[in-house]
């Protein structure tokens, strides 16, 4: 662990708890949702802000940009600790906070119905790639529509409160096999998160909690992603138990530790 540097990790916890902290983050993700930003401008947010508005307690590596082949390229990429179950690998694809689901006719608007698109794609691209599936998604199988440790999943556009399009885009999800969220679920989702302090780790890697749980990470490239996948054999369960020296080593922090340690 003495090898793990970075000036960020040993501060986190002060900071989390400061009662500015969550205002501050939230204030500067409801001026962008407010702004008729291009959807680069969403990614980069959320890149640089990963831990805390993608991971979660059993998550702590989330991956940007993963391509898949040649063919097709995911917005973001989360994995999850399902332990002896298996890593369970949620693929998202986001639009725009502007973008509408619907046309004022209840026709499904072609943004939406890109996304739609982008899910089937993926689904069936994986099933076509087993082995690329096998190195860069590892998990205790390569099922992709049943009993499947992948889960996928659509942010896009502010929140429904007509009940005929909540009506209509829950059907689809359910047609599509995918979770689909408005960019609101994600604002909900940072507010009501409890940021613990450690992560449950097993054995003598249970040193490595309070390094792990640090939500300040960064997002890791496809690049980086695949580095790391190819430099180590990678546990299909397990995953932070077995990797999270390795993970340590790669991750990258935002700033926002700095800002509130000077206010």
């Amino acid at each position: 662990m003495k090898n793990i540097e970075n000036k960020n990790i040993t501060s986190w916890q002060s900071v989390i708890n400061e009662p500015h902290f969550k205002k501050n983050i939230e204030k500067e993700w409801n001026i962008m949702l407010d702004k008729n930003l291009t959807e680069r401008h969403y990614h980069k947010f959320l890149i640089d802000n990963a831990g805390l508005f993608l991971g979660n307690e059993n998550c702590h590596l989330v991956i940007s940009k993963l391509k898949l082949g040649s063919d097709f390229e995911t917005d973001f990429v989360t994995i999850s600790d399902g332990f002896s179950n298996g890593n369970r690998f949620e693929l998202i694809e986001i639009k725009q906070p502007e973008t509408k689901l619907f046309t004022e006719k209840g026709i499904v608007s072609a943004d939406f119905n890109q996304a739609i698109q982008q899910i089937r794609n993926w689904k069936r691209w994986l099933i076509d790639n087993r082995t690329w599936f096998k190195n860069y998604l590892p998990t205790i199988n390569t099922r992709v529509i049943s009993n499947s440790q992948l889960r996928f999943k659509i942010i896009i556009g502010r929140r429904l409160t007509n009940p005929l399009d909540i009506e209509k885009r829950n059907q689809i999800a359910d047609e599509i096999g995918a979770e689909i969220r408005s960019f609101d679920y994600l604002t909900d989702k940072f507010k009501k998160r409890i940021f613990k302090h450690t992560t449950w780790l097993e054995g003598d890697k249970e040193d490595y909690g309070e390094l792990l749980a640090n939500p300040f990470y960064k997002a890791f490239s496809d690049s980086e992603w695949k580095q790391f996948c190819n430099s180590e054999q990678i546990s299909g369960s397990h995953f932070y138990s077995h990797h999270c020296e390795s993970i340590l080593k790669y991750r990258k922090y935002n700033d926002k530790i700095k800002e509130n340690l000077t206010q």
